[in-house]
């Protein structure tokens, strides 16, 4: 069945509810309900039902969700008890002497997040406590905090061909050069030549950097900022953290229990060694790991971090076993809100797919095809269609099918369209609010959801347009140089923007004082 504009409703309804209400619970469970109602013929009896059977079970039969749902629940608990052992005070306290700026506190974020580039689930769980504390006494504002983690998760597992966001992307360029025969180039190859095009991937990340080292914030953002400055709150007032605050009553009364930087390197290293060891042992670096075996490798090395940090904090006479075990279980509890949003997520995203929305977002924009525009074209849908359903790898599984061929017919350039549609993707996952890697940079830094959401749009939204300028000229002039051209020409706009707004706003830019 054909449901046309109705198609469209459940995600725009989820994204205008989020921004409504500022509870994103409510607003996906609403929006599925709805969905779910029009899938059952307006019934809305037998749409709530649908929901649990037909969306939500469904979405936690597919293993690579359960798998993802497992490793958000010990690495919560890892983080807990990493908390509370004081190895990240400990590690805190080391940089101070270094990290003593709002300006190198959020450039440590972002060069963490760089550092951690084999997760984009992970990513934001791992960096996001370890600079929590030095984030809240250099007064970077969690909504800063979580743009920074956003930035840095997907856009750069994007461009690692040994991760599963690379092998999904080239797998998928491999099975349409496959169809049309063609041989004398790989996926691989395709992947690999596309990545100096992969404009939105590669402007976020230099974005990111660029607004932590020279402060040049606007909009919303600048906001934010000026808050945490002027008056200390990292969170504005009636904001509702997406991570509760594990730990923090305890940990004030374990002041007397000074955790050492060792307790936090040593099972982090840890976690490192067995994660690629066990890469290793699939031989990743000549065959293509399975995605399963990227989340075992994972969820491998925080289970052999945690048993180091049990011992570490044992040993140290920090807790006793069982008081490890029951700080560790009981942050394995607060991982229930994001696994409550995780699941909502996935059944809005099943829902959509059963509407057809991502086809039918191709057809009312199939008209404006051709050789020179398609991957401007490409990456606009992408990027629309990743927005509306919040998921990256749902959009390349429907575009890269359509795209190619249409690539391969008019002879434009497969690097260049892959590139486009990748770009289109990864927007949406980038800042979608109903986007598990959005929920997940405000789960990591403990930031409003909806606050996260509206202070990174206005950046997303500024990086995706000079994207959609390149991707045009691009379609004539076929040169890596224009990646250059691109990121002196957000260069030029952030700064413009960023003068506007201290116009409008001023910027605050040292507190009167910081409190250790």
């Amino acid at each position: 069945m054909e449901y046309g504009f109705l198609s469209l409703i459940p995600a725009v309804l989820a994204i205008s509810l989020a921004i409504i209400t500022k509870n994103i619970v409510v607003s996906l469970w609403i929006s599925i309900f709805v969905g779910s109602t029009i899938l059952c013929g307006w019934n809305p009896v037998v749409g709530f039902t649908s929901i649990i059977k037909t969306h939500m079970f469904n979405a936690l039969g597919e293993s690579s969700n359960m798998q993802a749902l497992f490793m958000m629940t010990i690495i919560a608990g890892f983080i807990a008890l990493l908390t509370r052992s004081g190895g990240s005070g400990a590690f805190t306290d080391m940089v101070n002497k270094k990290i003593d700026t709002r300006a190198k506190c959020e450039t440590g974020i972002w060069l963490g997040g760089l550092f951690v580039w084999f997760t984009d689930t992970g990513n934001s769980l791992l960096v996001g406590p370890v600079f929590e504390s030095l984030g809240d006494k250099l007064r970077v504002s969690r909504e800063k905090f979580a743009y920074i983690l956003d930035c840095t998760t997907s856009p750069i597992c994007s461009m690692i061909p040994i991760v599963g966001f690379g092998v999904t992307t080239y797998s998928l360029i491999q099975t349409e050069l496959d169809n049309a025969g063609i041989t004398n180039v790989t996926g691989l190859d395709v992947f690999m030549e596309a990545i100096p095009f992969n404009f939105y991937a590669l402007l976020t990340l230099f974005m990111c950097g660029l607004m932590a080292i020279t402060q040049w914030d606007f909009g919303p953002m600048l906001k934010a900022q000026n808050r945490a400055m002027k008056t200390g709150k990292t969170l504005r007032d009636g904001a509702v953290p997406m991570r509760s605050e594990s730990g923090k009553e305890e940990a004030m009364k374990e002041q007397g229990k000074k955790g050492k930087v060792s307790t936090m390197l040593i099972p982090l290293d840890t976690l490192l060694v067995v994660l690629f060891a066990y890469l290793l042992s699939k031989d990743f670096l000549h065959v293509k790991p399975a995605g399963s075996d990227i989340r075992t490798a994972i969820a491998s090395g925080f289970m052999a971090a945690t048993i180091v940090l049990i011992a570490l904090c044992v040993k140290d006479k920090l807790f006793t076993f069982s008081e490890c075990i029951d700080i560790y279980t009981k942050g394995c509890a607060n991982a229930m809100f994001m696994c409550i949003v995780l699941i909502l997520a996935w059944s809005l995203s099943s829902v959509t797919g059963a509407l057809d929305t991502a086809n039918y977002l191709i057809h009312i924009t199939s008209g404006f095809l051709a050789p020179n525009v398609l991957p401007l074209v490409m990456f606009i849908i992408g990027a629309v269609m990743s927005f509306a359903t919040g998921t990256s790898w749902g959009t390349m599984g429907v575009l890269m099918p359509i795209g190619l061929p249409i690539a391969i017919q008019m002879g434009a350039s497969l690097p260049l369209v892959s590139a486009a549609i990748l770009g289109g993707a990864l927007f949406g996952d980038h800042c979608s609010p109903i986007s598990d890697t959005t929920v997940l940079a405000s789960i990591g830094s403990r930031c409003d959801h909806v606050d996260h959401f509206e202070t990174q749009m206005p950046y997303a939204v500024l990086t995706a347009a000079i994207c959609s300028v390149m991707f045009l000229i691009t379609g004539w002039i076929y040169t890596p140089i224009m990646l250059l051209v691109s990121a002196v020409l957000l260069t030029a706009c952030v700064f413009v923007l960023h003068k506007i707004s201290v116009k409008k706003y001023g910027q605050v830019k040292q507190p009167e004082n910081i409190e250790a």
